[in-house]
């Protein structure tokens, strides 16, 4: 821990000012453990070692690599000299395998660099979870068997359905014992979003966000107001490296020469909120040194596919196929935006935190136009907390825009069908007003995983392909609907109870544990 509060305060110290002309995102960390020495409450703040722990996992990851394919050679060496002894061919698999190994080892290291540039600590501030929404303005004692006791926590589980149910392995002592929205810690997923969601090359992938803006202007026209769209604020949960929450923040009402979209990204990975904080601030980060990483001021060159599986390739040279992020239309945006006066920018927040959580407390209660959920609803370990507190944040008449496969993790309980999720959402008092199953497959990762059309002249990149059909719709909060959670009671104690009899780690343990008084 005191190493964690030198990082900070070393950060801290060493940030520079915010100059009035900048156009800067705020970030917010939902803490999720409140201790207490003493009188005192400690509010936990963020401590970046994931940051630290992602790159130095990719450096290991990318030893291993060189290691495979150093054992490769020697054992493909060996067998060339006993059954082809003769032979000192060019061509030989081990020949090209002494290549291969420089190769790999030098943009491994290239995208190591990148990494440790783009992940690093950056300001956040802390939002403090009160006492008062964690039990919902009633005192945790006053809620019968809402925390039992070690007597009572036999009795319990003979009673409920946890008996049926496994325990969830926690991870880490303070966040839940599954990690829902943290799939995608390790670095090497951080190169693989940023080509996806922010280079050029991902833009036939990104061309299904086309259809969320189109569903948002849809909403947004049917009445006009004065200033902000009655869809304000947007909030998009599982945001990542933030691309989605990016382009609806900057999407113009051409009509009124506006920005008039409020949106809150959210995430639980600081390590996806690190590089997000990134790309945001490109224009304010300066030109990196290293000669080879730039392709201009501000584009940085990545290798995406140097890290792939050894299999299933067709061809080596592909491997090294690079791209640069951001692509060239996302610094022109901002570029136009900064032309403009500050108050008319793009309004983009971004908060650190456990979804559930987070937004199923009493001041989060109606207070988001409409919800946009890009490749997330399938990380729920219960899919009826989502729903549920996707319910309770929204306004009466609120919009739920979703995209995206139901590929369920492996921390699901619950694994509905899409027409199961239907009934689900409708019974919650949402209208389904649109719905359907892509008929269109949609590569997951790169367009040549699916359709070679974009690279003609070689043919396909592997002999595997990764596509998704996605689940579309468009859900409306009832009207008589947005006033349910008072009506039914506090939605956390709600989502407590059923984690208890479910096999899963309460709730209020996160924010109640405490600290013994520390000695002198």
């Amino acid at each position: 821990m005191l190493f964690s509060f030198c990082l900070i305060s070393a950060f801290v110290m060493s940030s520079v000012a915010e100059s009035e002309d900048d156009w800067h995102v705020k970030f917010y960390h939902h803490a999720m453990l409140s201790s207490t020495v003493g009188d005192n409450t400690i509010l936990e703040l963020p401590s970046f070692l994931e940051l630290h722990s992602a790159t130095r996992h990719y450096r290991e990851m990318a030893d291993g690599i060189t290691k495979q394919l150093s054992m490769s050679h020697e054992v493909a060496l060996r067998t060339e000299e006993i059954f082809f002894p003769h032979s000192h061919s060019t061509q030989s698999l081990s020949h090209q395998l002494e290549r291969k190994i420089s190769k790999t080892a030098e943009l491994l290291e290239h995208n190591a660099f990148v990494l440790e540039e783009i992940l690093k600590p950056f300001p956040v501030n802390s939002i403090e979870s009160s006492t008062s929404n964690l039990v919902c303005q009633l005192g945790i004692e006053t809620i019968p068997g809402l925390i039992p006791s070690a007597d009572e926590s036999s009795s319990v589980v003979q009673h409920s359905l946890a008996r049926y149910i496994p325990s969830f392995g926690a991870k880490k002592a303070n966040s839940d014992n599954v990690n829902e929205e943290q799939p995608y810690e390790e670095a090497v997923q951080i190169i693989a979003h940023l080509t996806r969601d922010w280079s050029k090359d991902g833009a036939h992938l990104r061309d299904e966000f086309g259809w969320i803006k189109e569903q948002l202007w849809k909403y947004h026209y049917e009445k006009i107001p004065n200033t902000e769209s009655i869809l304000s604020p947007i909030l998009v949960p599982g945001a990542g490296i933030g691309r989605l929450a990016f382009d609806l923040a900057f999407a113009q009402d051409e009509e009124r020469a506006s920005y008039p979209f409020a949106v809150e990204a959210m995430d639980n990975s600081i390590v996806m909120a690190a590089a997000a904080h990134h790309l945001f601030h490109i224009h304010n980060n300066g030109k990196v040194t290293d000669d080879n990483m730039t392709s201009n001021h501000e584009q940085t060159k990545i290798y995406p596919f140097v890290s792939d599986s050894l299999t299933n390739e067709v061809d080596t040279q592909w491997r090294w196929d690079s791209t640069e992020i951001p692509e060239q239309s996302v610094l022109e945006q901002l570029q136009t935006m900064y032309a403009q006066q500050p108050h008319q920018r793009p309004q983009l927040s971004y908060t650190i935190g456990d979804f559930v959580t987070t937004y199923s407390s009493p001041s989060k209660q109606g207070q988001y136009g409409s919800l946009v959920s890009l490749f997330f609803i399938d990380t729920a370990t219960n899919i009826y907390e989502y729903i549920l507190t996707i319910r309770h944040l929204l306004r009466s008449g609120g919009v739920w825009i979703n995209l995206g496969p139901v590929q369920w993790h492996r921390n699901s309980q619950l694994h509905p069908t899409t027409n199961e999720l239907r009934d689900m959402i409708q019974a919650a008092g949402f209208e389904v007003r649109h719905w359907e199953v892509s008929e269109k497959l949609v590569a997951y990762r790169h367009p040549d995983d699916l359709d070679s059309t974009h690279s003609k002249e070689r043919g396909s990149r592997s002999t595997r392909s990764e596509a998704y059909r996605p689940l579309k719709f468009v859900a409306v909060l009832n009207s008589d609907e947005s006033s349910a959670d008072a009506k039914e009671g506090c939605l956390l104690l709600s989502i407590q109870k059923v984690r208890l009899l479910t096999g899963r780690r309460s709730i209020m343990n996160m924010h109640f544990d405490s600290v013994d008084e520390p000695n002198g």
